[in-house]
């Protein structure tokens, strides 16, 4: 895929999308939560022969644009939503990771008729209520939303003084879970952003983030599950349905779709698999694709 990079401005702000033109029925890609485009990279291959490939990085990941706000699911998914009208593709096919996945079902629930089908690699779940893994009452649950997000707000902003340093940072801790190599090394330098001070941080700031968890933890996700009628494939790694709650949340959010399934993926590790061994996970969508 050669590189083709634009920023198209939607709601207020400039998003940087890679488009490869292809002309044939387009599939579009959203990162997970700290990502970016970049991520996709060595899946991109599997598919770039048959379909035209956008990748985008979302309102204030990698290259696009930092806003004050508009970091809730659905306001993400409006921005996504204007750049499948800008660029004119029509219907297309979705594959999420994660946040990217929780973008991608809100997408398909209030904007259906751009859709055709969606892949959430990481089921989008509640985080309270009937189709949740939550056990504790309401109150306890606004409790420790009110404790995360305290604990969110108040962390400041950690700066590097230099790329690298960022980098070794990001290296130290994600190479024990043995979740380093090239590619991921090649996100993280893509998503460093510069500061005014000359200074270095990560794109997703701690603010955006706390934006986005606030919404996400009043998020419930049984209202976009019962709205999408596309075909939706709920991919998961073995030990996601380990938990029996988490297994009957997730069960009974896909049944809620009109045409929603679930496939577990051999040795699959969310959401780093995407760059270390995509193939199994490319296999099942491609298989899915195919239908």
């Amino acid at each position: 895929m050669q590189d083709r990079d634009q920023r198209i401005i939607v709601n207020g702000i400039g998003l940087n999308v890679q488009d490869s033109r292809r002309d044939s029925k387009a599939i579009v890609f959203f990162h997970f939560s700290g990502a970016n485009r970049v991520m996709w990279k060595r899946v991109v291959p599997a598919f770039e022969n048959t379909y035209r490939v956008v990748l985008l990085d979302l309102r204030g990941h990698g290259k696009s644009d930092r806003s004050r706000d508009g970091y809730a699911i659905d306001d993400m998914a409006r921005d996504v939503a204007g750049v499948i009208e800008h660029l004119q593709l029509g219907r297309v096919h979705v594959v999420g990771s994660s946040l990217g996945a929780e973008v991608g079902l809100s997408l398909a629930a209030n904007y259906a008729e751009k859709v055709i089908s969606l892949v959430c690699e990481g089921a989008p779940c509640s985080e309270y209520g009937p189709y949740s893994a939550w056990q504790g009452s309401e109150e306890a649950f606004e409790a420790h939303v009110a404790e995360q997000l305290t604990k969110m707000r108040s962390t400041p902003e950690t700066v590097f003084s230099s790329i690298d340093a960022l980098v070794d940072a990001r290296r130290g801790i994600l190479q024990t879970y043995g979740w380093w190599n090239e590619d991921v090394e090649a996100m993280v330098r893509y998503g460093v952003r510069s500061t005014s001070h000359g200074m270095y941080v990560e794109s997703f700031g701690r603010q955006a983030l706390a934006q986005y968890m606030e919404a996400l933890f009043h998020k419930r996700f049984e209202e976009d599950y019962r709205r999408v009628t596309c075909p939706l494939l709920l991919a998961l790694g073995e030990d996601d349905l380990e938990d029996p709650d988490e297994r009957a949340a997730i069960e009974g959010l896909c049944g809620l779709a009109e045409q929603g399934r679930i496939v577990e993926v051999e040795g699959w590790l969310h959401p780093y698999g995407w760059l270390l061994n995509p193939k199994p996970m490319c296999d099942v969508i491609l298989q899915f694709l195919a239908i």
